[in-house]
């Protein structure tokens, strides 16, 4: 096994910090771009031979370290004002809900417009992340990597910072059910799951109560005989429109009714609307946690499904026989030919072995990320963990506040706290989660972690003083979507005049591409944004 040497750097590169970044998926992108506009030298590392991460789609030949990989026909759980980047907006002529081919097309071009890949070795694997020789006085990290074109060779390089965007998916969570061994069926996870004409005439058994069970249940009762979704608290069902206006993230964020109302006030409001919309006890789904107090469904297919009789729930399994199935309640499902589940991800890091800086076990990775980005026990701020969150909402503009915050701290242009501060953060983040989620986990609502992210980079808008200088902006980021853009009108690295024209063509671009003819006349924003609070404030009446 051959060692390499230290990698020599180009002559006008020799005095820029120089930072690894394992994973060229969104969080990759997003860290790479941080680190170029920080004057940083970013060197990314990407196992794959293009970019995108998990929105890579592979019908065949799916390689070994794939854990996840999208469905054939998947759609976007965000709508494409929301889960754009701040300084990159979507082409108005994009769908409101984009599928896989549109978003890694977006990707490819934001990677194309800000000449992203001459950072990234593809084809490249990161074995592990040790502390440099010299790290209690540098803070440097020693980076592994093997060319998988040339498995024989192992590379060592010395980096002043590491940012790790290797996503959530890296590896596949599977449940333990008593007599699971005994069971004749088959057994797929949904990061295996591509389409549903292998499941055609079987009996399927869905088990899992977030998007992608929701999805998957809703795509193979089409050509299953029948097909039966497992919960363990029943599900929230929220559809991509809202009363059949807007896309559901353009209502729910909007910054008035998050100031008006107490995050307890909002659940219940939305609760009671959306118990109004579907009739969860009917068809035996009845949430038993409130809204946003657990897993989420953004899904239109499945309530239809459920009116059909081609999708029943059933409760949580009790334990397999070799052909059947038991549930808690006592009943059973009979002759049941394959079990698919979707029960999530583990955030791992497998090339971090120091338990002290990233634990393995997803219960305790919380409890020492400082912003859910910094590990606390790494004594220098030298590394960090992005796109680590679990957020119910937009994960690319979220990674990408992550990775400009990060970049920030490592060109030493911002100062972290002390660890006792730190820590005490951690703990009131902790119990903040723990009183919205009954526990204290990675999970976390994008509107919510975005602001703090933002507070804490200096870049959340000042409306206030917005108010007394452009009325009009401030009433689009008061009363309108919490769009990225809105986190490029102050601050490091802000562009106010593209961030206001971004936000200002919000609505418009958001219908443009369901309209066989444009209209010439302008829109009627202001009144459409204004409609964004009738879904909560109307409830209180």
């Amino acid at each position: 096994m051959k060692r390499g040497s230290y990698h020599q750097q180009d002559p006008d590169k020799s005095t820029k910090r120089t930072v690894a970044i394992i994973g060229a998926g969104v969080s990759g992108l997003t860290a790479i771009k941080a680190c170029v506009e920080e004057g940083l030298q970013p060197v990314c590392f990407e196992r794959r031979e293009t970019i995108g991460g998990v929105w890579n789609v592979y019908e065949d030949v799916v390689p070994d370290f794939v854990q996840s990989r999208m469905f054939s026909n998947v759609l976007m759980n965000t709508s494409k004002e929301m889960c754009c980047f701040s300084d990159f907006p979507m082409p108005k002529e994009y769908p409101v809900f984009l599928l896989c081919r549109d978003a890694i097309k977006y990707y490819e071009a934001y990677a194309e417009h800000f000449k992203l890949k001459q950072y990234i070795k593809f084809k490249t694997s990161v074995t592990s992340v040790d502390k440099a020789s010299n790290y209690e006085t540098t803070g440097q990290w020693t980076v592994s990597y093997q060319d998988l074109e040339n498995q024989d060779s192992i590379h060592c390089e010395t980096f002043d910072a590491v940012m790790v965007c290797n996503g959530l998916t890296s590896k596949q969570s599977w449940p333990s059910f008593p007599g699971q061994n005994d069971f004749q069926g088959k057994f797929v996870h949904s990061g295996d799951y591509f389409d549903n004409k292998p499941f055609e005439g079987q009996t399927v058994v869905v088990v899992g109560s977030s998007f992608s069970a929701g999805d998957i249940a809703g795509e193979v009762s089409r050509t299953a005989k029948q097909t039966y979704l497992s919960t363990k608290q029943g599900i929230w069902i929220l559809p991509r429109l809202i009363d059949g206006h807007a896309p559901w993230d353009i209502k729910l964020t909007a910054r008035l009714p998050n100031y008006r109302y107490s995050l307890k006030s909002l659940q219940e409001m939305v609760g009671k609307n959306l118990l109004s919309m579907f009739d969860y006890e009917k068809y035996s789904v009845m949430p038993q946690r409130p809204f946003l107090g657990m897993s989420t469904m953004i899904n239109d297919l499945v309530p239809q499904r459920m009116i059909s009789g081609t999708l029943k729930a059933i409760p949580l399994i009790s334990h397999f026989t070799e052909n059947d199935i038991h549930m808690v309640d006592g009943s059973i499902l009979q002759n049941v030919d394959t079990v698919i589940f979707a029960t999530g991800f583990k955030a791992t890091c497998p090339f971090i072995h120091d338990e002290e800086i990233y634990p393995s076990e997803n219960i305790n990775q919380n409890k020492l990320l400082y912003k859910q980005v910094f590990p606390v026990n790494a004594n220098h701020p030298s590394m960090a963990i992005i796109g680590h969150v679990y957020v119910q909402g937009p994960v690319a503009p979220t990674c990408e506040l992550e990775s400009r915050l990060a970049a920030r701290v490592f060109a030493g242009n911002k100062s972290l706290p002390s660890k006792p501060d730190m820590m005490k953060d951690i703990q009131q983040n902790n119990d903040r989660l723990a009183a919205q989620w009954g526990q204290a986990d990675n999970r976390e609502l994008t509107f919510i972690h975005q602001n703090i992210l933002a507070e804490a980079l200096g870049v959340a808008p000042n409306i206030t003083a917005m108010f007394f200088t452009d009325p009009k902006l401030a009433w689009r980021c008061l009363n309108g979507p919490c769009v990225p853009a809105q986190f490029r009108l102050r601050g490091p690295h802000s562009n106010y005049k593209e961030a206001r024209k971004t936000i200002m063509a919000v609505n418009e671009n958001m219908l443009y591409p369901t309209r066989h003819q444009q209209p010439t006349t302008t829109d009627k924003t202001d009144q459409d944004l204004s409609k964004n609070l009738e879904f909560v404030s109307l409830k209180t009446n």
